[in-house]
């Protein structure tokens, strides 16, 4: 059935009064996020900004249409979105979305505290243009770029845009002069992996049935489940057989271990989320909420939620909440594991490929490391081998800087990031370029090698 589009007052962006002290600005993002609108235009960009924030809130109050993604964002305007989140969060935080925010936000602050070196690129303007213009679906690349190149001037590099050749051969992404060398640098951006999200699908269609019955009972219910197997291999009745089990005697909790995994299944009390409630909205969806129904958290846990609610004046805010489900599933089978474990191989191969030869060169691969500690140890390990084995042939290749990007979103704080980098000599002539390799966190940060799962 048709709904009606959702009604988005003009000033549903302006703030009236003074700026709360629980909400202070930060110059770092205001800086980024100004520099990057005048690429766009006002009038676009209210245009771009209008066409998020409807989405948003559809979705939210109307739900998704059957078929598809249920994505906060259009795909076809992925910068659109993260600009928005990023202004938010400095002008209209009621519309700030602290999970997909925390990726973006300390990206934008980045950027906005090394603007002024930024702004000493040759050819930057024509790289802005095309992130935000035809590039708009798929910025994570030209970020990432960005980033790099202001490592590079902040180590006292020389940076340079190389122009793309429409219809001619692949270039590199940036000529380097540092330290008496002209280097040839190329970056690679990889996304969360393909095998990640067929299990998270699969792991909704095991918990449908055994969530639609619980909500047909408004029997609020936490489960727990660690997969032994990959989910592909666990039976379409799996959870519903497990739910039903715990239906028999609902007042105990249920545990179980077998070949495929183990798990509990218990009520849930929504007394600590009810009490919160009393005196406060809590936004749907964060990690706050999470914590107030399961009692603890945990980064980047996969879990999937189901409630029923009563919406505050801003529908992205619960007011009151008589029903939850959660399911914290998490994939221990090595299957699994390794599966989303995807090594930098692939993305060195191709970007070897676009280095010329009368040079040396350098690849970066960066990459949210969110799939969990144990994937992002396995991955590490992977690239430690591969990258001792990596021939590059004829191309002079020094070094490969391998970034892990790990955001989150703590139910105390709007956004935390964690990174560390791994360089790795391929056939080097000298010290590496760059020894504070760091592109999100704050010189001030702490430099480390390795994963962030390290302790």
């Amino acid at each position: 059935m048709a709904t009606e589009p959702i009604e988005i007052p003009e000033d549903f962006f302006d703030f009236d009064g003074e700026r709360p002290e629980e909400w202070p600005d930060n110059p770092d993002v205001r800086r980024a996020v100004e520099w990057m609108r005048c690429y766009i235009g006002e009038a676009e960009w209210k245009r771009r900004r209008l066409a998020a924030v409807r989405r948003v809130y559809d979705l939210i109050v109307n739900g998704a249409e059957p078929g598809t993604t249920g994505r906060f964002f259009d795909e076809r305007d992925s910068f659109g979105y993260q600009l928005f989140l990023a202004e938010a969060y400095i002008d209209h935080v009621w519309n700030y979305d602290p999970v997909f925010g925390s990726r973006v936000v300390p990206v934008f602050a980045a950027i906005g505290r090394n603007l002024d070196l930024l702004l000493t690129v040759v050819g930057i303007g024509e790289r802005m243009t095309r992130m935000v213009g035809a590039e708009r679906a798929q910025p994570n690349g030209p970020l990432f770029e960005l980033l790099v190149a202001a490592a590079y001037l902040r180590a006292g590099g020389r940076v340079r845009f190389v122009p793309e050749q429409r219809g001619g051969p692949r270039t590199h992404d940036m000529d380097v002069e540092l330290g008496g060398h002209d280097y040839a640098v190329e970056c690679k951006r990889m996304e969360v992996s393909e095998f990640g999200d067929m299990e998270r699908s699969r792991a909704r269609a095991l918990w449908g049935p055994s969530s639609a019955f619980l909500a047909s009972i408004l029997r609020s219910t936490f489960a727990e489940v660690e997969f032994l197997v990959p989910l592909a291999d666990v039976p379409d009745d799996y959870l519903t057989r497990k739910t039903q089990a715990w239906h028999l005697d609902p007042s105990r909790s249920f545990q179980w271990a077998d070949e495929q995994g183990r798990g509990r299944i218990g009520s849930l009390d929504l007394r600590p989320l009810q009490k919160e409630l009393e005196n406060d909205f809590i936004l749907n969806g964060s990690a706050r909420l999470s914590e107030l129904l399961t009692g603890r958290y945990k980064r980047h846990q996969s879990m999937i939620s189901s409630l029923r609610i009563k919406f505050g004046d801003n529908p992205r805010y619960i007011d009151e909440c008589d029903y939850a489900t959660i399911l914290e599933w998490t994939p221990l089978a090595p299957a699994s594991i390794s599966g989303r474990a995807r090594d930098v191989i692939r993305k060195v191969a191709d970007g070897l490929g676009q280095l010329p030869l009368d040079r040396p060169g350098i690849i970066h691969v960066g990459f949210e490391a969110v799939e969990g500690d144990e994937v992002e140890a396995l991955r590490h390990q992977r690239i430690v081998a591969s990258m001792a084995d990596f021939d590059p042939g004829e191309t002079p290749l020094e070094y490969v800087y391998t970034h892990f990007l790990a955001p989150e979103s703590p139910p105390d704080q709007s956004w935390a990031y964690d990174e560390t980098t791994d360089f790795r000599s391929i056939r080097a002539a000298g010290r590496p370029p760059l020894v504070e390799p760091f592109l999100v966190l704050e010189p001030s940060a702490a430099q480390r090698r390795g994963g962030h799962w390290q302790k």
